[in-house]
């Protein structure tokens, strides 16, 4: 949980100092294009891949924190080019084993105790995930979404400490 803590500090201060609208004083923004969300994800030292949605030509962005990979969906996206109010932070792991009731209470807890961030399993994969949604509808600052991206990493090392407590304490 502290290399979580670190990457988030870091991932906070890196992206003020570079956001894609830093200097901005107290601006704010309702919606990020493709090329601004890989931008913040890169200066938060994520390491984002950028792609589209097929069909709805979204963006898509893959990216890394320390060892955990995840994925960020865009919604309500509007405009050409496509600047986008909504984005959904998700990661999936593998729980190594088939799932059993106690997993699912384990994710119930989660969700119980978690105010940021949402637990699920994925049937058709057998996998656990989680999700945490940013939303810009209405403006946000710099701050405020730097904050909200540090917090993923915290929300996914939270997720993985939780299941692998809840495993041991079974």
């Amino acid at each position: 949980m502290r290399a979580a803590s670190a990457i988030g500090a870091g991932v906070l201060a890196l992206f003020l100092a570079t956001a894609p609208f830093a200097g901005a004083g107290a601006q704010t923004k309702g919606a990020l294009t493709a090329a601004e969300l890989q931008k913040a994800l890169a200066d938060a030292g994520l390491s984002p891949s950028m792609m589209e949605d097929a069909a709805s030509g979204e963006p898509v962005a893959k990216g890394m924190a320390g060892e955990f990979e995840f994925n960020v969906r865009a919604f309500d996206c509007k405009g050409r080019p496509l600047a986008c109010e909504t984005f959904m932070f998700f990661a999936t792991f593998s729980i190594g084993h088939s799932l059993t009731p106690n997993d699912l209470v384990i994710l119930n807890r989660f969700n119980e105790k978690q105010v940021f961030g949402r637990a699920y399993f994925i049937e058709e994969s057998g996998r656990v995930g989680v999700d945490y949604v940013v939303e810009l509808e209405g403006g946000v600052t710099a701050d405020h979404l730097s904050r909200n991206v540090a917090r993923w990493t915290d929300v996914m090392a939270a997720f993985v400490e939780h299941m692998r407590s809840g495993r041991d304490s079974s």
